[in-house]
């Protein structure tokens, strides 16, 4: 997993949460690291380590926790790290959303081992959106607040409704945005 999730994940907790509670999870889940490199590849088992024990430590559920994760991340820590390709993703959320598969393949281009998640938006007849995602990790919630995130960024609010998840045993994700 790209460091710049980890690093998210960090900044996140310590935002939300407080620095205590970031070192409680470090803790929790066993992770030496106290900075994570924006540009390095860390095994996806630390990510999933650090999502279970932000789940015990802060007792929040895990798909609420994953969703307000990915919100937080396009305006804090995506948005700081990446401020060229938010530039060029668009001009607006459906813009930026039908990029967002571009954005993941140039961020890691340059990282070795990267396997970054397959995004297709399909463009639907009542004007909203509908996005494929096929990823190994399954990583749904975070996604939905990723989609969501991106309409606060462009200050539009978004609704996003699940068709269907890997989680529930489909072969991807599917879900629809509906834009205001």
């Amino acid at each position: 997993m790209k460091g710049i999730i980890n690093k998210g994940i960090k900044d996140f907790i310590e935002y939300q949460f407080g620095s205590e509670n970031w070192n409680r999870v470090r803790l929790q889940a066993q992770c030496p690291s106290i900075l994570f490199s924006v540009a390095e590849d860390y095994p996806d088992k630390l990510t999933e380590d650090l999502f279970v024990a932000a789940v015990i430590i802060l007792n929040r559920p895990v798909d609420d926790l994953m969703s307000d994760f990915g919100k937080f991340w396009v305006s804090n820590t995506g948005r700081r790290a990446y401020p060229t390709l938010f530039e060029i993703a668009g001009r607006n959320s459906r813009s930026f959303l039908k990029n967002m598969d571009k954005i993941h393949r140039i961020a890691t281009r340059n990282i070795p081992n990267a396997h970054p998640p397959e995004l297709k938006c399909t463009d639907l007849q009542n004007g909203n959106l509908l996005m494929h995602y096929k990823s190994p990790r399954k990583l749904c919630s975070v996604l939905r607040g990723l989609i969501q995130g991106v309409g606060v960024y462009f200050q539009e609010e978004l609704t996003v409704i699940k068709h269907s998840c890997m989680i529930q045993g489909d072969d991807e994700c599917r879900m629809e945005i509906k834009f205001p």
